[in-house]
């Protein structure tokens, strides 16, 4: 505790990033072949590995909350559906 200003100091893991871990994800996802499915597979390689190399790190937790947000933007929304249909 600073007992000037009466707040609680920092210990070392306040405020500190986190180290990030690579981790394996499986999820189901439609497609006609396995072909489909590994252009996909590589798209998203491509995308994690194209922020990467600008110094951007693509993680669960942004790729999360990116999914639960997409339809709270009108442009993007009208995007994803007009190109889902």
């Amino acid at each position: 505790m600073n007992e000037q200003t009466n707040t609680p100091q920092p210990t070392p893991q306040q405020g500190a990033p986190q180290p990030l871990g690579v981790y394996s994800i499986t999820f189901q996802l439609y497609a006609h072949n396995e072909q489909e499915v590994e252009e996909a597979r590589m798209a998203i390689i491509a995308f994690i590995g194209l922020h990467r190399q600008y110094g951007r790190a693509v993680t669960a937790q942004k790729v999360a909350q990116a999914i639960a947000r997409w339809d709270q933007n009108p442009l993007v929304k009208s995007q994803i559906i007009k190109y889902f249909t």
